[in-house]
């Protein structure tokens, strides 16, 4: 009984999630209300606040929902890690680089939908950009480790090195969601590869 309470749970926390970010997309996440989520649900107030007491439990919760699309686990030292960056990273081959980044891109349309929005609560809540903004030095933590790993470029220039990488990364992938920009999505990648390979491996 217990376990069909839990799977009608979880159907109800995903379709509050799936509902948010439709509507967070469409009208913007400060416009969006909680009464529009909910209906929207088909639930009510009171059952949304059960599931997220505030709006930044909904944030933590597209959060872990684009850690679990990019297979990011929680690590010894970091809430998150991607135990592939930080190999493809130590490895330092364009093409091992290059396949990386294609493997992501491949997954822009399931995840970047969660960080645009998370992006834009951030903008407005400081609880929610302190979120992305730890989830953001996660990811270059683990560029950073991975030049360690490898021995790469002295080690006061790693953090530069991999916060410029991230950010590169993050621009070309908003030019297919929120920029409803598309250039050749293959060029584009082969050029951020390239100055990955620059970046974090080319010592």
């Amino acid at each position: 009984m217990s376990s069909l309470r839990e799977a009608q749970k979880q159907l109800t926390r995903d379709t509050i999630i799936e509902r948010a970010l439709e509507l967070f997309t469409e009208k913007g996440y400060a416009a969006t209300t909680i009464d529009e989520i909910a209906a929207a649900a088909g639930t009510t107030r009171v059952t949304f606040y059960a599931y997220y007491p505030s709006r930044s439990d909904l944030m933590k919760d597209f959060m872990a929902r684009v850690n679990t699309v990019l297979d990011r686990a929680n690590g010894p030292d970091a809430a998150s890690t991607a135990k592939d960056l930080v190999d493809v990273v130590r490895s330092g081959e364009l093409s091992g680089i290059l396949a990386w980044l294609e493997s992501r891109a491949a997954l822009w349309p399931v995840f970047r939908p969660y960080l645009d929005v998370l992006d834009e609560a951030a903008a407005v809540d400081r609880e929610v950009r302190g979120l992305v903004e730890g989830w953001h030095e996660e990811v270059i933590s683990d560029l950073v480790r991975g030049m360690q790993l490898a021995g790469r470029f002295p080690a006061e220039t790693h953090h530069i090195r991999g916060t410029l990488a991230f950010t590169q990364l993050d621009y070309v992938a908003t030019l297919w969601t929120r920029r409803k920009l598309e250039p050749n999505r293959e060029h584009a990648l082969e050029v951020l590869a390239d100055a990955w390979y620059h970046l974090l491996c080319d010592d």
